[in-house]
């Protein structure tokens, strides 16, 4: 009975034994694999040829998930493992934050330089890079697009004068009064592609123009009830009349409290834009010139924008600065002397007349021109 007792608890032990030995087993196989998984996913996450020195364009499109961009970067043999790159992507907390577009990359990023480059939105382009000062008009933005080939200035020309072209798409420019694009061409850098039509370029403009306004011009003006057309002429003028950010809505409230009074906008800007040819300072034989721009002349707004705006000229025409102010001059020093009475502003007016004689005295400018360029005020007077 004893013996048998014995062997029950030699047997006991043993399965014990068997039982740690099994568990120790368990534990030095998943640390294994473990370790292993580790060095594994380590690994996949590291360049595919750290010495390559070859780029890659990719394009991810729109709505693309994380898997899915794992899966166009695997066909170009940009990453090791698609499961490791979408773990990546997890684990970087920004997974939702890739952007779409095109890519420059390399076989010699790793998984975490790739997400940060489609995160950080650093897209490839391919074709021309374009600058559209703030307050450019219509014949400069063509100038500079037929200079950098990317269109025929005649094509350009018609386009602008016919915004039907556009009203599918783009509803705002139904007012029967615009009668062409000047206004709405949105001053911005802009990347064209390879073999871009003209009308795609412009609509490409008409596109930032539409989302810029919307996002921060249009309630706005519809709070102070500013009809849309109005606001854009308004807002090329304040573009043109202005040097200092600062002084944008305070020339923009002396337009409006001279339109209030039904006193003539007498803007020199304006007059400018319907001269034939561009001049480097308006004659006083200039203001007897007929022309719909001739607000000496003529009552009211402009017929159509004097150039093509940027955001904070369209913010100071839909919310302009209140003041009693009705005159206002641009000094040599590009600072801005304001004027409630005709007898304050003639003081400042006849200082700045006298002071630019000196200066246009001291020094003369040539200005030359290419068979690309126009010397046309605006695209209305080019034949």
């Amino acid at each position: 009975m004893k013996k048998s007792s014995n062997i029950s608890r030699m047997k006991k032990k043993k399965f014990k034994v068997r039982i740690y030995r099994i568990i120790i087993v368990f534990f030095l196989l998943v640390s294994i694999v473990g370790i292993a998984g580790s060095f594994y996913f380590r690994r996949a996450s590291k360049a595919v040829d750290p010495n390559s020195t070859k780029s890659i364009v990719v394009e991810i499109p729109n709505g693309s998930s994380v898997p899915q961009i794992a899966d166009i970067l695997k066909e170009k043999k940009l990453i090791r493992d698609k499961r490791v790159f979408v773990q990546n992507a997890k684990n970087s907390e920004k997974a939702e934050k890739i952007k779409a577009g095109k890519y420059k990359l390399s076989q010699n990023m790793d998984n975490e330089a790739i997400i940060k480059k489609m995160v950080d939105g650093m897209v490839y382009q391919d074709g021309t890079k374009i600058t559209i000062p703030e307050g450019s008009i219509s014949t400069d933005i063509v100038n500079t697009l037929v200079k950098n080939k990317l269109g025929d200035r005649a094509t350009f020309v018609k386009l602008f004068r016919n915004p039907k072209e556009f009203q599918s798409k783009f509803s705002f420019l139904k007012d029967s009064r615009i009668v062409t694009l000047e206004g709405f061409l949105y001053p911005v850098t802009y990347y064209f592609e390879n073999g871009i039509t003209e009308k795609e370029i412009f609509e490409r403009m008409l596109s930032e123009f539409e989302k810029n306004y919307n996002k921060s011009v249009k309630s706005i003006a519809d709070k102070n009830k500013y009809n849309f057309y109005d606001t854009v002429i308004m807002a090329s003028i304040v573009e043109k009349e202005t040097v200092k950010d600062e002084d944008r809505g305070l020339v923009a409230g002396v337009f409006y409290n001279r339109l209030s009074k039904k006193m003539r906008l007498q803007s020199d800007a304006v007059l400018q834009y319907g001269l034939p040819e561009r001049k480097s300072r308006v004659m006083y034989k200039d203001l007897k010139v007929e022309t719909p721009y001739n607000l000496y002349l003529h009552d009211g707004l402009p017929p159509t924008p004097i150039a093509n705006p940027g955001i904070k000229s369209l913010i100071a025409a839909a919310r302009p600065e209140k003041s009693d102010y009705l005159y206002f001059v641009t000094g040599t020093d590009n600072k801005n002397y304001y004027s409630k009475t005709y007898e304050e502003h003639m003081v400042y007016a006849k200082k700045y007349h006298k002071e630019l004689d000196a200066l246009e005295g001291k020094s003369s400018s040539k200005s030359g021109s290419d068979s690309s360029s126009s010397n046309t005020n605006n695209l209305n007077n080019e034949q």
